[in-house]
């Protein structure tokens, strides 16, 4: 009995369905989601992957690209944007009807919490909430360090 991979190989469906995983897996979609669309169980999906290269450099090539647009989402609202609106109005009038667009441009403020967390996974701990924590464990880890160096020095001393 052959396996989906070679009956989709034979009949040229196979292009096709490394495309669909690429295209879910970009949308944020997980494996079980993506099994269901290629009409087969999650085990399956996950044995696929393991079995063909492809499918799973297709898989990868779609959560890396779901990670950029989420980073760029997180860079936009950390730096600030404008936003465009428009509102269309139609009147009826003695002429006619007449088109009326407004546009409305909003001016959104740059969001400190994403620059803090692009700031901490790009600068470490340099930037993080918790870099007095991470420092003083830093210091107590050195000086229980210390403390076991000695206790050896004085074991074997006696």
């Amino acid at each position: 009995m052959k396996n989906i991979y070679h009956e989709w190989k034979d009949k040229n469906e196979l292009k096709g369905k490394i495309d669909l995983i690429k295209k879910l897996s970009s949308t944020g979609a997980n494996e079980e989601m993506v099994s269901i669309a290629l009409g087969i169980s999650k085990r399956s999906f996950q044995s696929l992957k393991n079995k063909h290269s492809d499918m799973k450099d297709a898989h990868e090539e779609g959560k890396e690209r779901f990670k950029g647009l989420l980073m760029d989402a997180i860079v936009k609202r950390a730096i600030g944007f404008k936003s465009t609106d428009e509102d269309q109005y139609i009147e009826e009038t003695a002429r006619g009807t007449k088109k009326r667009i407004i546009k409305h441009i909003k001016d959104v403020p740059p969001d400190v919490g994403a620059a803090k967390y692009l700031l901490t996974i790009h600068f470490g701990r340099e930037y993080s909430d918790k870099k007095l924590e991470l420092e003083l464990a830093e210091k107590r880890m050195e000086k229980l360090n210390e403390e076991w160096i000695n206790g050896d020095y004085l074991q074997e001393d006696k």
